[in-house]
């Protein structure tokens, strides 16, 4: 596994700044946390020899900022058997764990499959409006240059033959790294019966 290993630690070196945050970043009990659920979501995605890749936007401050793993919040984490008893550790209390929509959504269809497609985002750091960490906000232009660069390192450690863009921003840089997909709505605002229609085709 060294190189998901290798992968995480150059994740970890990208600096925040005013409207981006590096989850994975610094050397807090929290950053740590996350690092390493990452490093167990990884690991046994890849035992798992996933097919697809499920492309995403960026992660929200309510999912992946706080846990790590793309589109998965502490309540999935929680509920979902997918990681019962693996190790996966939480920021806040278990009494105060936080949920996510799209988080919600999102497992609630993949969990319908046997093989569950690798999730990830096409910038895989926090972007969030000036002044407001808990906020979101779409990722732009050099931002997304900047994401295509972890996608070619994580599609260097998974064998992937199918990737689902979901969403327009993650569809525009798949086109331009020239790479075959198949483009899904995403579920928020409205787009869940649409999102769920597109995985059972593709998946």
């Amino acid at each position: 596994m060294d190189s998901i290993n290798k992968f995480i630690s150059e994740l970890s070196k990208f600096q925040s700044s005013g409207t981006v945050f590096n989850m994975y970043h610094t050397k807090t009990d929290s950053a740590e946390i996350r690092r390493n659920n990452l490093k167990l979501y990884l690991q046994k995605m890849k035992e798992l020899k996933p097919s697809a890749l499920l492309l995403g936007e960026a992660p929200g401050y309510k999912g992946a900022r706080l846990t790590g793993v793309p589109f998965t919040s502490e309540v999935v984490i929680k509920n979902e058997s997918f990681f019962d008893k693996a190790g996966y550790q939480f920021v806040n209390s278990e009494d105060n764990l936080e949920w996510e929509h799209s988080a919600r959504m999102v497992w609630g269809k993949i969990s319908d499959f046997k093989d569950k497609p690798l999730l990830w985002n096409i910038f895989p750091f926090h972007t969030h409006r000036a002044g407001d960490l808990l906020s979101n906000r779409t990722p732009n232009k050099k931002e997304l240059l900047i994401g295509k660069d972890y996608l070619e390192m994580l599609l260097e450690i998974f064998d992937i033959e199918k990737i689902i863009a979901l969403g327009r921003k993650a569809e525009s840089q798949l086109i331009a790294m020239g790479l075959a997909h198949n483009y899904v709505r995403h579920p928020a605002n409205g787009g869940k019966k649409q999102f769920e229609l597109g995985m059972d085709k593709y998946l």
